[in-house]
């Protein structure tokens, strides 16, 4: 009996066309799949412990994902293969000549992973770190000379009032008895002020009391880092019509987070227009040539309108440079600021020793201080160096390889085959996640105690492990905390600026010491963020005891 009298009446054989279509989607998915598995397949790493996502949950695990970094990088030598979504793989690499040869040597060849370049142009516009190719570098050109130290110098008696502001309010809050504070809200406000003055020629508000902005540029790093391990699917929401259309969409998801996140962006878009519509304004009254017109947007604007059509930047763009300025300057600032403190209250050694080298300086430099001078406050630049080395305000970051290339490592490693393995063959479309946090604990360059926060170690003589690989290290201090090449950190000079004038007034007047009852963990995500250990909030919180010296 044929097979067509044997099937029931009701059932057809699919036609041949329909056949060479199935087969041909099964064929496309089998591909595909064996394409993600056969990534680096040399390469060894950690187990996965889901198909779905891989090890990206334990990559961004509250509290513990930072150990889990630093452990996997250590167990496979500096250069190891995990898992993504759907069985995805993707190289974790913290190997110093791995990351030169990613960063600086190839850096046209690794551009930026598109799931981060796409949220970032969800969440900011068409800003510098949303954009790859000639049009980054278009914008990063127009951009950098308002980031040289030079300018920044002009910027530093401005910090010292906002500085002053927010010491201002803090002692009186602290004048009759050391009080239990939650410090981040504080800071926070600060880096928002310092990037509104010295970056917008705007103020977004008083420092003594929270808006609407402030508390939303507040929550949008932890709301964030939550939804990383999704950030491969934001490439296609991001195509997904007008951004109009984007907000009806969201709006059907019944999610309270991605709800929080929206009303998120739409309060940092309704401010930047605020923003911009004002230096419009300035710009158009000839303000421009005010003296004291001096802040980041002002110089970039006039050096837009200067330029040629073909150089010049769009609103959107502009648009988008004030949004990734203001969140760039202000998390990732405020951030690496309440480590300083944190540690500080910690190590009450250090923190005593630091305000003597502070009132020392201002004592015999009639606080004329050059903050950019090393010299001129050499514990303090220790000290934030080795914070920014053992603690770097974003763990990873990421890239994605636009062509086949071959990665040379300084450290070989061995095989899934047994063999040893100093170069690795990259598929175009791998994934890389550049490993900032493991590169400035690795071992072989910083010594068995990389992983320790030694502020002396940067007074003394640096060993040769360090001092040889500075031609593959990044932009600051032969570390990978503000990247190098072409997207390296644009503003790692305002940023610090920042930390120091925040220390050199705070703690001439205040005391910082860890609170009796609350214990403090960080957790991994976009950035690190600080947590009160089983409040079950994510975002920022770090009460410290402050107390007003007398």
């Amino acid at each position: 009996m044929s097979l067509k009298y044997a099937l029931p009446a009701a059932v057809e054989l699919p036609s041949a066309n329909t056949l060479a279509i199935i087969g041909a989607v099964i064929a496309f998915i089998g591909v595909w799949l064996v394409k993600r598995l056969s990534v680096c397949s040399n390469i060894t790493g950690p187990r996965s412990p889901s198909f779905l996502f891989g090890n990206l949950l334990e990559l961004v695990a509250p509290e513990t994902g930072r150990d889990w970094q630093l452990n996997t990088s250590t167990s496979f030598g500096g250069t190891a293969r995990l898992r993504t979504l759907f069985g995805g793989s993707a190289l974790l690499v913290s190997d110093p000549k791995a990351l030169n040869h990613i960063l600086v040597k190839e850096q046209d060849v690794f551009e930026e992973w598109s799931a981060f370049t796409s949220t970032n142009a969800l969440l900011f516009g068409d800003g510098l770190v949303a954009t790859i190719g000639n049009q980054h570098k278009k914008q990063r050109k127009m951009l950098t000379p308002a980031f040289s130290i030079k300018h920044l110098r002009g910027m530093t008696p401005m910090f010292v009032v906002i500085a002053r502001e927010l010491e201002s309010h803090i002692s009186s809050l602290v004048q009759k008895e050391p009080k239990e504070i939650d410090i981040t809200s504080y800071l926070n406000r600060f880096a928002l002020e310092a990037v509104g003055r010295g970056g917008l020629g705007y103020s977004f508000g008083k420092l003594s009391e929270p808006n609407k902005f402030s508390q939303a540029a507040k929550d949008l790093a932890a709301t964030v880092s939550v939804m990383v391990p999704g950030a491969p699917l934001a490439p296609l929401f991001k195509y997904l019509g007008p951004p109009q259309f984007r907000r009806f969409v969201l709006k059907l998801i019944p999610w309270n987070l991605l709800q929080r996140l929206a009303e998120i962006v739409n309060i940092m878009d309704d401010e930047v227009q605020k923003v911009f519509s004002a230096q419009q304004k300035s710009l158009e009254a000839g303000h421009q040539h005010d003296a004291d017109n001096k802040d980041i947007m002002s110089i970039l604007l006039k050096a837009n309108r200067s330029s040629s059509e073909a150089d010049r930047m769009s609103d959107g763009e502009l648009l988008g440079q004030i949004a990734t300025l203001v969140f760039t300057a202000t998390d990732t600032t405020s951030g690496a600021i309440a480590r300083l403190l944190h540690l500080l209250a910690l190590h009450p050694d250090v923190q005593d020793k630091l305000r003597a080298e502070i009132i020392e300086a201002y004592h015999h430099q009639d606080e004329a201080i050059d903050f950019n001078n090393v010299s001129a406050l050499p514990y303090m630049d220790a000290v934030i160096r080795e914070t920014l080395r053992v603690y770097p305000p974003i763990p990873t970051i990421f890239r994605q390889t636009m062509q086949d290339t071959v990665v040379p490592l300084l450290h070989p490693i061995t095989g899934a085959d047994g063999r040893t393995v100093t170069e690795i063959h990259v598929q175009k479309g791998t994934d890389i996640f550049i490993d900032i946090l493991s590169a400035n604990h690795h071992p072989k360059t910083w010594g068995a105690d990389a992983s320790e926060w030694k502020p002396e170690r940067w007074l003394a003589e640096l060993p040769e492990s360090v001092t040889k690989i500075r031609d593959l290290s990044g932009v600051y201090s032969h570390l990978m905390t503000f990247l190098a090449g072409n997207r390296s950190c644009i503003g790692f000079n305002f940023s610090q600026l920042e930390m120091k004038v925040i220390l050199a007034v705070l703690l001439q007047s205040l005391e910082f010491s860890a609170s009796k009852d609350k214990e403090i963990g960080w957790n991994v995500g976009l950035l690190m963020t600080p947590v009160v250990r089983g409040s079950n909030s994510i975002h920022a919180q770090l009460p410290l005891v402050i107390k007003r010296r007398v």
